[in-house]
């Protein structure tokens, strides 16, 4: 996978280091991650950080790899040392959503991973193709299911038919130009909606080269009411098909 865009708007411009929204790709081009941290949470931007660097490790999500996440996540905490109140807000604890995608060139296919409300959209030649976890837009009403910091929390995750439930391939065989667009709720929610009302916004999506465009279409459209004010990010992949070595990530 080659890496065409990436980008992130905060909820409130004059405080990006809130944003809660984070992200990774592998050394090697054949994985990312997309995390977005609740904003409820104690500290879910620190819970989003460590899943996005735990799937580019190792994409092979089960219970044992969520405890190690947390475990790391625990380790960075002094509870004994917190007031009263932030012991409280811990033990209810972080939640995050995740998108994690691993490319398989001999079988010219993406596989998807979803938990929660950020998306995944396969396009070729800015038309949708495919969307998970889903293609309702309507679905980002439904309360998500995410990733916890308290462990009981997780327990969907051991369940029999996880991949089934939580897990898509994309084969990208016929596909001319395909392109895979992973956003957090916001963005994704709009251009879900825009792309089955038969509007241009993938193919915007698409044509966006650097940060300061993201933020116009997202600002443009917050004030226009079609966008709600969240973290918004934007993740754009294209595909070294038929090739053994995949590009660096720029």
């Amino acid at each position: 996978m080659k890496r065409e865009f990436s980008g992130t708007i905060p909820k409130d411009p004059s405080c990006p280091e809130a944003n809660e929204d984070k992200f990774a790709f592998s050394e090697d081009g054949r994985r990312l991650a997309l995390s977005d941290g609740a904003s409820e949470s104690f500290d879910s931007k620190l819970w989003a950080d460590l899943l996005v660097q735990r799937f580019i490790a190792d994409p092979k999500v089960r219970l044992e790899w969520v405890a190690s996440v947390l475990a790391e996540y625990s380790a960075a905490h002094e509870f004994k040392s917190m007031s009263w109140s932030k012991q409280a807000a811990f033990e209810r604890g972080s939640f995050a959503t995740l998108i994690g995608v691993e490319q398989f060139e001999e079988h010219d296919a993406v596989e998807v991973l979803a938990i929660g409300d950020s998306i995944a959209l396969l396009a070729d030649g800015g038309k949708l193709i495919h969307g998970w976890p889903f293609e309702d837009p309507g679905k980002f009403k439904e309360r998500p299911t995410l990733l916890a910091t308290v462990a009981g929390h997780n327990d969907f995750i051991g369940v029999g038919g996880f991949w089934t439930l939580h897990g898509k391939t994309f084969h990208l065989e016929g596909l001319t130009d395909p392109r895979l667009i992973c956003m957090t709720d916001a963005l994704g929610e709009w251009a879900l909606k825009d792309a089955l009302a038969g509007g241009s916004g993938l193919a915007e999506l698409l044509s966006i080269q650097t940060e300061d465009q993201l933020s116009d279409l997202v600002l443009r459209e917050r004030a226009e009411k079609r966008m709600r004010i969240d973290d918004s990010t934007l993740l754009v992949l294209s595909f070294e098909r038929g090739k053994k070595d995949a590009l660096p990530v720029a």
